[in-house]
């Protein structure tokens, strides 16, 4: 290999080293689980057996069901339970919801409700309660009263407040009449378990994106996130919303007034992933709270149920939005502030969403031409000029003479790279949206599904992979004047193959993009300025 070779062969590897060592942390790094193995057991088992218990006795008992709509939503309230047994979402051109009944939730697949000890002793559930319900309705709202007789003194109310036109925002709240007197102890348990179903296609990777997020106090803006193990336990001794978050969509439980916890017992969390062809993961909440004495329930709560669209989310004002996994610092600012501002620019354009991408590439190579033309300008004086470099003195001077360095403009980009990884995966917008043969840019093209997975690479050919691919072979060998391709070069090719393979198709036309008009600013600025 050549000096010039050798020089284009080794910046090429050091911009794309860089960026397979953070693809090997961003995916494979995990952090330890610090809790105690055998208290998630313990509990894990508990859960296991209360929630079977519960689904069997539902089984048993009739009940009736309270359809109530509004223009994105359609749920159905049990008479058991007072829960929301089923919860659709309408479809809805904006969030890419392709069908007209898109379940979120569905035959209680969500539980929710209260545990206590009367007087004489006897454990009440409320899930097994039943419930009769009483229907409001003005020009604004539907207030839906489930009311559930304990005894002739003593009621339970669940009260639903489903808001008409778009909104995904229910209203909740509990009451009670007499409870005070009935119990035996102060001390009450909230439950809220949900399974969370399996939305879409490609079920693989939306497993990667389901969690649960949790904010402990109304006034701190930071959110917690679970890691993604198996099973995961969390203690807390306060709690302001609690996330159920998958791929694009959430269930989110926000209790607006402020809990009185029992303080000898934690509020607990848990979730535990599910190996099943409908349900990715399970997650339990139960809150231990006090009644002060000659006391009621008076719970203000609010749901939300919908789409992981940040502006929908950011409507809340209880940071909702931050569950949208924008990525971390530099790469949540870009996403946030430039990539969805821009992308929403193109967008009300009302063009294809594959031309949208096209175009956010084609701004984004203007911005960073001034780099990219100090790049290339090393690079052709590194060439001509390569042992005079071998001199420090000469090679700081050089940098002062072009302003910026080859590899400090790769390090300016490494943050926009991180950023689109984590901005075109989650983007609702581009979810069922096609381009080309791609039928859905948040996934990656599949012109070809095999019958067996390679290590790696899937289960599966992606037709965009390969065009990036040739397209970066191409713009190697014009950089190289077309000389002999080193089998170093080859080794690399395919290590791209293997790793890119799975990436969605909006990042695969970004690449593609950008690797383009890398070509035609090359050949520009080798003909008229070099």
């Amino acid at each position: 290999m050549n000096q010039k070779r050798k020089t284009n062969f080794y910046f090429l590897i050091g911009r794309y080293l860089i960026f397979f060592l953070f693809l090997i942390y961003f995916f494979f790094f995990k952090k330890e689980n610090s809790l105690n193995k055998k208290k998630i057991e313990l509990f894990k088992k508990e859960l296991i057996k209360n929630n079977l218990i519960k689904t069997q006795e539902l089984k048993k008992i009739k009940e009736k069901e309270v359809i109530i709509e509004n223009n994105v939503l359609k749920l159905s309230l049990s008479t058991i339970g007072g829960n929301i047994k089923n919860l659709f979402l309408k479809k809805n051109p904006n969030i890419s919801i392709e069908t007209e009944n898109f379940s979120l939730l569905k035959e209680n697949s969500s539980l929710f409700g209260l545990e206590f000890t009367n007087k004489f002793g006897k454990k009440i559930d409320t899930y097994k309660l039943e419930f009769i319900p009483e229907i409001k309705e003005d020009i604004f709202k539907y207030t839906i009263n489930m009311h559930a007789q304990l005894e002739p003194n003593v009621s339970i109310d669940y009260v639903y407040v489903v808001y008409k036109g778009n909104n995904y925002y229910i209203d909740f709240f509990i009451k009670s009449k007499g409870l005070s007197e009935y119990v035996s102890t102060n001390s009450f348990n909230l439950e809220w378990s949900q399974k969370i179903l399996n939305l879409e296609k490609e079920k693989t990777i939306e497993k990667k994106y389901t969690n649960i997020s949790f904010r402990i106090n109304s006034k701190k803006n930071k959110i917690n996130f679970f890691d993604k193990k198996k099973s995961s336990f969390k203690e807390l001794d306060n709690l302001y919303w609690i996330a159920n978050k998958q791929q694009f969509f959430a269930s989110i439980l926000c209790f607006k007034n402020q809990l009185t916890i029992d303080n000898s017992k934690k509020i607990l969390i848990y979730s535990e992933n599910i190996n099943s062809d409908s349900e990715l993961k399970f997650s339990e909440l139960k809150i231990p709270f006090l009644l002060k004495k000659e006391e009621e329930l008076n719970c203000d709560y609010k749901w939300y149920f919908g789409p992981l669209d940040y502006h929908i989310l950011k409507k809340s004002k209880d940071g909702f939005e931050q569950i949208i996994p924008f990525g971390k610092g530099i790469a949540k600012v870009l996403n946030r502030y430039f990539f969805l501002n821009l992308f929403e620019l193109f967008e009300k354009a009302n063009i294809n969403y594959g031309i949208i991408i096209i175009l956010m590439t084609i701004v984004v190579k203007l911005l960073l031409s001034p780099i990219t033309y100090s790049q290339y300008k090393f690079n052709f004086l590194m060439q001509k000029k390569f042992f005079l470099f071998l001199n420090p003195q000469i090679l700081i001077e050089f940098y002062k003479k072009i302003g910026i360095n080859s590899l400090l403009g790769n390090m300016i980009q490494i943050p926009i790279f991180y950023s689109l990884m984590n901005f075109f995966p989650t983007l609702i917008n581009l979810r069922g949206k096609r381009f080309l043969w791609a039928k859905n840019l948040s996934y990656s093209d599949r012109i070809l599904n095999l019958n067996f997975n390679i290590p790696i690479y899937g289960n599966h050919i992606s037709l965009f992979n390969i065009f990036n691919i040739l397209i970066l072979f191409v713009f190697t060998k014009i950089r190289n004047k077309f000389s002999k391709t080193n089998r170093i070069y080859i080794l690399f090719y395919i290590m791209m193959l293997f790793f890119f393979n799975n990436y969605p198709s909006g990042i695969y036309i970004y690449y593609i993009s950008s690797n383009i008009i890398n070509i035609f600013f090359y050949i520009l600025f080798y003909r008229f300025f070099f």
